[in-house]
């Protein structure tokens, strides 16, 4: 016996400003795909990446920010929650 693999297709209806979905049929086109293909590949390149790992918000901002001088226990606090040093 033969066992298929059925993949089967969600129909979704998506609500565009006529501008962008001109543009995304035209990305799709150059892309040697459908414009429904392109929305299926951004999707699952977006919730692929963002569900591989998340950044913590101490490795996005390190290096792109200097710590205020100020102090107080709202400064205490978030120094210590994102290990913070200064």
């Amino acid at each position: 016996m033969i066992h298929y693999r059925v993949h089967m297709k969600t129909r979704v209806t998506l609500t565009l400003d006529p501008e962008v979905s001109h543009r995304g049929k035209l990305a799709a086109r150059a892309r040697g795909t459908t414009f429904s293909g392109l929305i299926e590949q951004l999707l699952t390149n977006e919730t692929v990446s963002s569900s591989k790992r998340r950044t913590s918000f101490r490795e996005k901002w390190k290096g792109k920010m200097a710590l205020s001088k100020k102090t107080g226990p709202r400064v205490e606090h978030l120094k210590k929650k994102y290990q913070l040093e200064g």
